[in-house]
């Protein structure tokens, strides 16, 4: 949750040092960015006709869905099953909304796990359909997926509670470093996400084991893309940020130690799943999927950097 701020000037050299990191990061993955990314308009009206269908506020969620129908559109277009593409669709424009409206839910989502325990109604409308989403999980993946994908959500729910309570906290990376890497495994979904990009009928030791690299691509991946509105916007409690502090380095040099750790981890992950074609292949959509994601969505600002 960051505040809306006018745009802080950042030096043409700033500008051209974080544009190189990016650059040369794609590179080492071996990914070129996308220029044009265009939405399939059939898959956004099935979509739209699927959250009408289950009763959500279409008008207090467009924007919210939009962003999760983007981000299925580009990242998991290999996936063969297309209700499960609407479904996790129209699932992360949920997530979305509670992460952008935090204020509007934040008395359900304080009481969501008591009452979701006890199987009581939920204090908004939203979270009692989001309640009957989950129920649906085990008709798109196995048990252990499911499972995986219901604690990544109930984790990331969590997460916007602690984001709210430790407003004004001082945050002491020398003390407690590892706390910033906590919170964003916590707010980043990266576990779900990273379980869905792989088929449900795919054999799970053929990817089970890439899940680590995998989450943290797509964690540092958004922090990386993220940066350069970040600093636009003069917001200082990110990762990127946070870690600098934390290693008594630049944010420039933060930048570009993750951009450098997260190439290796993509790179080490590709040549874990090259003994599983199927495996590979779907990792590979979804990691050039989801830079399109990120080009496609303009509060980024990537346009700008000319990548």
């Amino acid at each position: 949750m960051s505040l809306n701020k006018e745009e802080a000037p950042i030096f043409p050299t700033t500008k051209l040092q974080i544009r190189n990191i990016l650059a040369d990061y794609l590179k080492q993955c071996g990914i070129v960015y996308p220029r044009q990314v265009r939405l399939d308009e059939s898959f956004r009206a099935d979509c739209y006709a699927d959250a009408e269908r289950r009763g959500f506020d279409m008008e207090a969620i467009k924007g919210s869905l939009d962003t999760g129908i983007a981000f299925v559109a580009t990242s998991y277009q290999h996936l063969d099953n297309y209700s499960t593409r609407v479904y996790t669709a129209v699932w992360s424009g949920i997530m979305t909304q509670m992460d952008d409206y935090y204020e509007t839910y934040s008395d359900g989502l304080g009481e969501f796990s008591s009452r979701y325990i006890h199987r009581e109604p939920q204090c908004h409308q939203v979270l009692d359909q989001l309640v009957t989403m989950m129920h649906e999980l085990p008709q798109h993946w196995g048990a252990i997926a499911t499972g995986l994908i219901l604690t990544t959500q109930m984790d990331f729910l969590t997460s916007l509670i602690i984001d709210s309570v430790t407003v004004g906290m001082e945050i002491k990376p020398l003390m407690a470093p590892e706390y910033p890497l906590f919170s964003r495994h916590m707010t980043g979904m990266s576990r779900a996400y990273a379980i869905i990009a792989f088929p449900p009928e795919l054999d799970l030791k053929s990817w089970i084991q890439v899940l680590p690299d995998l989450m943290h691509y797509i964690n540092h991946t958004n922090d990386l893309l993220s940066f350069f509105k970040e600093e636009l916007d003069s917001e200082t409690v990110n990762f990127i940020s946070l870690s600098a502090s934390s290693n008594g380095i630049t944010k420039l040099e933060a930048l570009r130690s993750i951009a450098d750790r997260t190439a290796q981890c993509y790179e080490r992950g590709s040549r874990l799943l090259e003994a599983s074609p199927v495996a590979w292949k779907a990792y590979r959509s979804f990691c050039v999927g989801y830079i399109g994601f990120h080009a496609l969505a303009g509060r980024y600002k990537l346009d700008q950097l000319v990548l």
